[in-house]
Order: C-alpha cells, then sequence, then structure tokens
C-alpha cells in the first residue's frame, strides 16, 4: 500500500509541475499574443519558435523571413516575442548612438571561444564602445602601415595559382575566393597566411567543416534552449576546437594562439600591423586570440560571398562584364602602374563601384538575426509602438530588395541604377544597402577590410582573365540554402589568362 501512495505521490508531483509549466507557457503566449497583437505574420509564429526552427532545419531561415516580410508587411512577427523588420529606418533607429536599445542575447551566444566575449559578442555597452575604440584604428588601417600591402600580396598569389594551374580550365571559384579570404584575414590578423592558397586545398577539412558546422551555430544563435544547452561547461568542453585537432577549427586555434604568444613575454615580437595593433592598445593575450579569431570566422565567409556572387554574376551579364572590362582597359592604360590597383584608386571607378554595391545589394553576406531589444518603456518608430522587452531581428534581402526603392526589378542584377539614379536617390540606394554593415554604434569594424579586399581583387581578376561560366544551364549548388550565411558550391568558371 505504501509503495502505490509513493507511486500516487509521484505522478502527481510531476503531473502537477508539468500542469504548471504548460499554465505558465499558456499565459506567456496569450500576454506575447497580446502584446503583439498589431504586428502580423505566420499563425504559427505567434505562439512558438517551431516556426523558425522548421525554417533553420530546412536553411532556409533568410527566405522565409523575406516571404512573411513580402506577405505580412514590412516588420512582422517571426515568433512569440521576436519580430523581423526588413525597414532600413528601423534599423538605423535601433542602432543609432544615443538609442537606448540594445543587443539581444542573440549576440551572447556568438562568443565561440568560451573564455571570455569578443567585440562582437558581448552585451555590456560599457565593454563595446571600450573594445570597439580600441580595435578602431587597426582595422580602418589608420594606426597600421601593413594593411593595404597584406591584402596586396594575397592578391598576388590568387593571380598566380589562377595562371598557373587554372589558365584556360575550370575552377570552383566558391572555394578558390574561400582560400584568398583566409588567407587574407590570417595575414591580416597574424602577420603571415594560413596558406590555402599555396596548398590550394582545403587545410584541415576547414571549410567543409566550418559548413556542417553552420547549422548547429545557427540553432544556438536563434534558440533559446540551444543557447542554454551549449552553454553548459561540459557540453563546451566537448565541442569547442582544441589546439590538438587534427581537423575543423583546432588547427587555426593552435596557428592563432602561437602567433599571438609571439607578441607576448619577454622576447615579444613587434610590429605596426593588426596584432600588433590590439597589443599596444592594452589588450590581453587571451582578448587577443579572440579578438583575431573573430575576425578570421566573420570576415572570410561574408567577403567570400561577396566575391562569389559579384564574379559569377558578372559571368551571366554580359553586357555589365563589358562595361567594367572597358573601364578597367582605361584605368589600366591611363594611370595605371604594374603592381594591384590601389584602394583609393578602385573607388573613384564608377562602373566597378556599382557593380560591387549591386552584389552586395542582391546577396547581403551575413543575414543572422542581429536583433536588438526594445528598452525599457517602449518605444515608438515612424508611429509603430514597440513594447517594451520586444526583439527585433533584421532581414537584409527585404532591406535590399525592396522594389519600393530599387524598382520593379530589385531581384535582377543591373549595376546601372547606381549610375541612372539621380543624387538624393543614389544617397538611398547607398545608406540603404550600406546597412548589411551595420550603422550607428553597432558598424562593422571590418567594413573597411572587406571593401578594400572586394574592390582589388574584382578589378585584379577582370583585368587580367577573361571569365565564363563553365554551364550556364546548371547554377550553383545548394543555390538558395544557407544558415546564416550563403552555403554556395559548384560555382564552376573558366578563367583564361588575358594576352
Amino acid at each position: 500500500m505504501t509503495s502505490i501512495i509513493g507511486h500516487l505521490s509521484f505522478a502527481a508531483v510531476v503531473g502537477s509541475v508539468l500542469a504548471i509549466v504548460s499554465l505558465r507557457f499558456f499565459l506567456s503566449c496569450v500576454l506575447n499574443d497580446r502584446k503583439l497583437r498589431h504586428f502580423q505574420g505566420p499563425t504559427l509564429a505567434r505562439f512558438s519558435r517551431v516556426w523558425m526552427l522548421w525554417q533553420s532545419l530546412h536553411a532556409r531561415v533568410n527566405r522565409a523571413e523575406f516571404d512573411a516580410i513580402s506577405k505580412h508587411g514590412m516588420t512582422c512577427r517571426i515568433g512569440p516575442d521576436i519580430l523581423v523588420t526588413g525597414d532600413p529606418d528601423v534599423v538605423r533607429h535601433m542602432n543609432a548612438p544615443t538609442s537606448k536599445w540594445r543587443r539581444s542575447p542573440w549576440y551572447h551566444a556568438m562568443r565561440l571561444d568560451p573564455r571570455l566575449d569578443t567585440v562582437f559578442s558581448t552585451r555590456d555597452e560599457k565593454v563595446h564602445s571600450d573594445l570597439k575604440a580600441k580595435e578602431a584604428g587597426g582595422y580602418s588601417g589608420r594606426d597600421i602601415d601593413s594593411l593595404e600591402p597584406a591584402v596586396d600580396s594575397r592578391i598576388g598569389d590568387l593571380l598566380e595559382l589562377l595562371r598557373r594551374q587554372y589558365n584556360g580550365s575550370s575552377v570552383d571559384i566558391s572555394s578558390i575566393m574561400r582560400y584568398f579570404t583566409l588567407d587574407v584575414l590570417s595575414t591580416v590578423a597574424f602577420g603571415r597566411p594560413f596558406g590555402f592558397l599555396a596548398a590550394n586545398k582545403d587545410l584541415w577539412e576547414y571549410n567543409k567543416l566550418s559548413t556542417d558546422f553552420l547549422q548547429v551555430l545557427e540553432l544556438r544563435l536563434n534558440h533559446p534552449f540551444f543557447r542554454w544547452l551549449f552553454s553548459l561547461s561540459f557540453v563546451q568542453t566537448i565541442l569547442a576546437p582544441k589546439e590538438s585537432d587534427e581537423t575543423g577549427m583546432g588547427p587555426m586555434v593552435k596557428f592563432a594562439r602561437e602567433a599571438v604568444a609571439e607578441r607576448f613575454g619577454v622576447h615579444a615580437h613587434v610590429e605596426k600591423d593588426m596584432l600588433g595593433h590590439f597589443v599596444a592598445k592594452g589588450l590581453s593575450q587571451m582578448q587577443c586570440e579572440a579578438e583575431a579569431s573573430l575576425q578570421i570566422l566573420a570576415g572570410s565567409d561574408s567577403t567570400t560571398t561577396v566575391l562569389r556572387s559579384i564574379l559569377f554574376h558578372l559571368g551571366a551579364s554580359p553586357g555589365a562584364y563589358a562595361k567594367l572590362r572597358i573601364e578597367i582597359e582605361d584605368a589600366t592604360a591611363t594611370h595605371m602602374p604594374t603592381g594591384v590597383i590601389a584602394y583609393a584608386k578602385a573607388q573613384k571607378l564608377p562602373y566597378l563601384s556599382a557593380c560591387i554595391w549591386e552584389g552586395l545589394r542582391m546577396y547581403p553576406p551575413l543575414f543572422g538575426l542581429k536583433s536588438k531589444i526594445a528598452p525599457l518603456g517602449g518605444d515608438t518608430i515612424k508611429g509603430v509602438y514597440y513594447p517594451e522587452g520586444v526583439e527585433v531581428a533584421i532581414c537584409d534581402d527585404a532591406i535590399c530588395r525592396n522594389k519600393t526603392l530599387f524598382g520593379h526589378d530589385a531581384n535582377i542584377f543591373r549595376p546601372e541604377r547606381w549610375l541612372e539614379a539621380d543624387a538624393p536617390t543614389y544617397r538611398s540606394y547607398y545608406q540603404t544597402v550600406d546597412t548589411v554593415f551595420g550603422s550607428g554604434r553597432y558598424l562593422c569594424l571590418g567594413k573597411h577590410i572587406a571593401m578594400m579586399e572586394i574592390y582589388k581583387t574584382i578589378f585584379e581578376l577582370v583585368r587580367h582573365f577573361d571569365w565564363m561560366i563553365v554551364d550556364p544551364m546548371k547554377g550553383i549548388d545548394k543555390y538558395g540554402r544557407a544558415h546564416g550565411v550563403h552555403i554556395q558550391s559548384g560555382m564552376n568558371m573558366v578563367a583564361t589568362v588575358r594576352t
């Protein structure tokens, strides 16, 4: 009898707990639904993040957000307590220096080094401002003299590899561009390249394994349960990359720590480069490791996507390609040295600029939620009230393909739109697409490096090679699939040396 009573008591306790949890969930859903009832969205999203989870599992969060905005309005609902906006004015308002909006837990989930936060992952505004102030001079090149020469060296390696191994034959630019950006950023961050271009292969299977990791990372970023799960110390111990690993991110961690260690201690190596700048500004050895690694992980995927997309679109747009070729030939004939073009000169070429900004518009490179949280008391933007504590994510696709601004052909790669626009329209184009780099106090530190790479690299690739798509009927493998960045492969083009 006692045993039966015990079983009944246990069952009663479990039942009570489940009832309380269910009631709490129900009340939370009701309160959130009432609080955000003036925002439309997918029905399931009103009550659960299962809608977002489903999109993650199908590698289409960015497309699902775009579709939701197209159907339900420029700011709509994608979860019980989360909205997504395609309005650049809302983004600029949230990011403004005087704004009271704050970073959401999404950012903290980007703490990839379990030991400490970086300038990107911290939610402490004071820490963020302090780190950004210390690092800005390095990222902008203002306080270092090796930034542009580092980019030039790796462009030289890329051109040499294409001449030596791919002249007149097929090259998968999805791979070769990844090798290039990884070598550029490692040179900028650590003073020497990883060696992807020299080896012309996926060292440590980094590209393959990091692509596989993107889905896991997206789950961690977008869903509170996975954030909690991956924050557990024993889970981090198991999953965190280790210096002893032979594949994946582990060898990069080892590379980074060895390079940083050379800058500290009795026999510290002093250089006026990015890492030297961090050391000079007082960043600790551990902070230098974390910040430099962040630069590699975040910068390589984003710049790679833009380079791939611009070159592939040019290959599919003979008219645009011909116009860019003429502009580059004219620039080379009149005032061009034999080396890699200077960034300052490349920026002055109008059609090259149009191609680059159109490429950014067509494929914004990083499109995680990047959500912010409404301040105490809520906030009103453009006449719309955002309740206190609501999370607002950003959909770069919806911002950059807005037909009201960019016209009925917003889904088409057409660089001419940037040259045809009058001054106010051009300014609107630029300010809108520029939000892919953030804005205000959350402006991306790496923007200068990324744009320098893109301008100089596209110029030199078109200057030295003729490009065409191998099979226009085939397109890109895994087109449309994404986990925070575009998953692209099989972007096969023929590169023929110009004579």
